[in-house]
């Protein structure tokens, strides 16, 4: 009788298995549909959590993290068929939270053309992917939207002799009108700041501008959405958004700010190229090596006061039980991004986040156009730059959907956008870390 059961059982494995397509992890026509038994990423190590020291991997470039996504295109179902019934696996669990996640819209009304590395812009149609994404975010009643940076391009500045930032700004934004449901968060980056002042990005954007004395305005702030579910132990997850062009030259006055004095002088002593009367000079990072080469004029770091704030504010989450996803336009973990997109002074940023492995899920970023992703070994926080809106050609729309459960967090890729998930394990350990 035992023998009889074991054969059927590996029948049905195999039934299932023939039935069940194995599902493409990264871009598919309906990947806005939750996978039934995705593979989680409990390392930034593809393939290899046996703790081999000699054999680990960190996949801190494009090009390997590519290489990792292409090992993860095949799930295998057999064994959580054998362990799980059908009800099980075809009735998921409802997500507590959901929200919309875009970035690198970068829209501005001229040509299509090509960034300096040589990869394809569709600037007019960024614009219509956006529009695209803020539907689908409508249809699904999302809690909110995350607006990760640079929703226009430096090009709005010069459009046959015009200054178009406002215009196009206006415009990216009436894009995303269709999308009434919750609140649009928004950071910026630098492509904002080559065309609108911090002023006005706040009061088009929302962005709670802080002024810290004489004008030198920084954009953080978080916003908390609560938990609905009666029978959820979950106290609420708050996006605490930072700003990563707190110290940097881009839209700082050249005499009076503080700022912008600290940020020359980070230049001056990291990046050779740099020379404050050469305009262009400043993000150039020829002869740099590793993350040497964040040290250039596009990029920024956060300043003291800041770095109060984000330890303040994640110690009041921890001691609320609050859930926290770090927002920000520069990428903050090394191996999440490439080196010329890294905020200078992410060490600091990071000492922080790892205080608090047991209250930050994930930091989420933009910036590097082509994405990456790393967990940190130290914290288990989740660290992931999304693909931007604006390197999709016409029939591609690049955007996500992020649910999160009580035990993962799921994002569900559109266009050009890698689906992943995330386990929340390090969330029940007391927070330890040594820095």
């Amino acid at each position: 009788m035992i023998l009889f059961y074991l054969f059927l059982l590996i029948n049905i494995q195999a039934i299932f298995a023939f039935i069940l397509p194995t599902q493409h992890i990264m871009t598919s026509s309906n990947c806005n549909k939750q996978p039934l038994s995705p593979t989680r990423r409990t390392s930034s190590i593809a393939g290899n959590n046996n703790g081999s020291s000699d054999k680990k991997e960190k996949y801190n470039r494009v090009d390997l993290w590519k290489q990792r996504n292409q090992k993860l295109t095949t799930l295998t179902t057999s064994l959580e068929l054998s362990s799980s019934s059908s009800n099980t696996i075809q009735e998921e669990s409802k997500a507590i939270y959901t929200f919309g996640l875009l970035t690198d819209i970068q829209y501005a009304p001229v040509p299509d053309g090509f960034s300096y590395g040589g990869n394809p812009r569709y600037y007019q149609h960024a614009k219509v992917a956006a529009e695209h994404a803020a539907k689908h975010f409508e249809e699904e009643q999302v809690s909110c939207v995350v607006n990760l940076g640079d929703i226009v391009d430096g090009k709005c500045s010069d459009v046959d002799g015009c200054h178009l930032g406002h215009e196009s700004v206006d415009d990216v934004l009436n894009a995303l009108s269709s999308y009434t449901t919750g609140k649009i968060l928004h950071t910026y980056g630098n492509h904002e700041l080559y065309n609108l002042s911090r002023k006005d990005l706040g009061e088009k954007l929302s962005i709670p501008f802080v002024n810290e004395g004489n004008d030198e305005l920084v954009g953080y702030y978080h916003h908390l959405l609560h938990n609905q579910k009666e029978d959820c132990n979950n106290k609420g997850l708050k996006f605490i958004v930072i700003d990563s062009y707190d110290i940097c030259l881009l839209g700082r006055c050249e005499t009076t700010s503080t700022k912008r004095q600290q940020a020359h002088e980070i230049l001056s002593l990291n990046n050779p190229n740099y020379d404050s009367n050469t305009p262009g000079t400043e993000n150039s990072p020829e002869g740099l090596e590793g993350v040497s080469r964040r040290f250039v004029g596009f990029n920024g770091a956060i300043d003291t006061v800041q770095l109060e704030w984000l330890d303040q504010s994640l110690q009041s989450a921890k001691e609320k039980g609050e859930q926290v996803i770090i927002c920000s336009h520069q990428p903050i973990h090394p191996d999440s991004t490439w080196p010329t997109c890294l905020i200078w002074n992410y060490e600091e940023v990071l000492d922080i986040i790892r205080k608090y492995s047991d209250t930050v899920i994930a930091s989420f970023s933009g910036h590097a156009h082509k994405g990456g992703y790393t967990r940190d070994e130290i914290s288990g926080v989740h660290f992931r730059t999304f693909e931007a809106v604006l390197e999709s050609p016409e029939n591609i729309r690049t955007y996500a959907m992020v649910d999160l459960f009580e035990d993962r967090l799921v994002v569900r890729g559109e266009g050009d956008c890698v689906s992943d998930v995330y386990d929340l394990d390090h969330l029940n350990i007391e927070s330890n870390a040594q820095i």
